[in-house]
């Protein structure tokens, strides 16, 4: 049961693509101008350790410990944490997709050596926003990735939406359910009498509920379901599962898309 709340990554389709990157930067391939290199596994090292952070808070959430369970300032704050983990590893993603393409076609990406053009790396570049069009290097070099990448639009906005909220405005921990499931002699090793007022503070969290439209006006706001914004359980699943399938699509996109030169390391 434990193993359901250790949610982990897959990252060997990021791993061949750091792999391909260092190839590409070589001399006799595409060199290192501006250092697109640096910028890309800047936001790559950055988007493994913000997934390194998604990846711990959930689980300090969920784990049974011996002590009781985290309050509610605490759980806010874990909560918040997993957000912005969430949302920044996203941002990464982009910072480092954003240098190799500089390596490739720096007219069709963001000049990595001007700081406001970098001001503007950002998740829309890839697929567009409802006020802006994305740029023309990713449907070009990067297709598969920006033809999936919409269809997770409503996942991405979730997770901005809950970030900017716990950054800006408010708690976002509203409440759950606790787990039942202890290990084996968990109350007994702490002395803990079978009384359920006295071990409850000991439950960790089984699921917590997202509140729904987050940033609307609290006044006038409808009472809703507890599943009404969905719970952070199904959300993490989500994230999970699309962290593996932009790394799939975008190692499949550079390298048939990224004719290089020399397609193997010299010895």
């Amino acid at each position: 049961m434990e193993d359901r709340f250790d949610l982990i990554f897959d990252l060997r389709a990021f791993e061949a693509l750091d792999e391909f990157a260092l190839l590409a930067h070589q001399s006799y391939n595409l060199e290192n101008q501006g250092d697109w290199f640096g910028c890309f596994r800047g936001g790559l090292y950055g988007m493994y350790a913000r997934l390194h952070g998604v990846r711990e808070h959930y689980r300090a959430v969920h784990s049974w410990l011996p002590r009781p369970k985290l309050s509610g300032a605490e759980l806010d704050y874990q909560l918040a944490s997993i957000m912005f983990n969430m949302d920044s590893a996203i941002e990464c993603f982009v910072y480092a997709l954003n240098g190799l393409g500089n390596a490739v076609a720096p007219q069709d990406f963001l000049d990595v050596t001007d700081s406001n053009k970098l001001k503007r790396v950002a998740p829309w570049n890839i697929a567009g926003d409802r006020l802006r069009s994305p740029l023309g290097g990713y449907p070009r070099w990067f297709p598969s990735l920006a033809a999936y990448w919409p269809t997770k639009q409503s996942l991405l906005e979730r997770i901005v939406e809950q970030h900017d909220v716990s950054k800006h405005r408010t708690t976002i921990f509203t409440g759950g359910m606790a787990r039942q499931d202890p290990p084996a002699g968990f109350y007994e090793k702490l002395g803990i009498p079978d009384d359920p007022v006295v071990r409850a503070p000991y439950w960790p969290m089984k699921e917590i509920a997202l509140r729904p439209d987050p940033k609307s006006p609290l006044a006038g706001r409808t009472p809703s379901a507890p599943e009404g914004g969905g719970l952070l359980e199904d959300l993490a699943d989500e994230f999970r599962d699309f962290i593996a399938t932009i790394g799939q699509k975008v190692i499949e996109d550079a390298t048939e898309q990224i004719q290089l030169p020399e397609p193997n390391f010299r010895k």
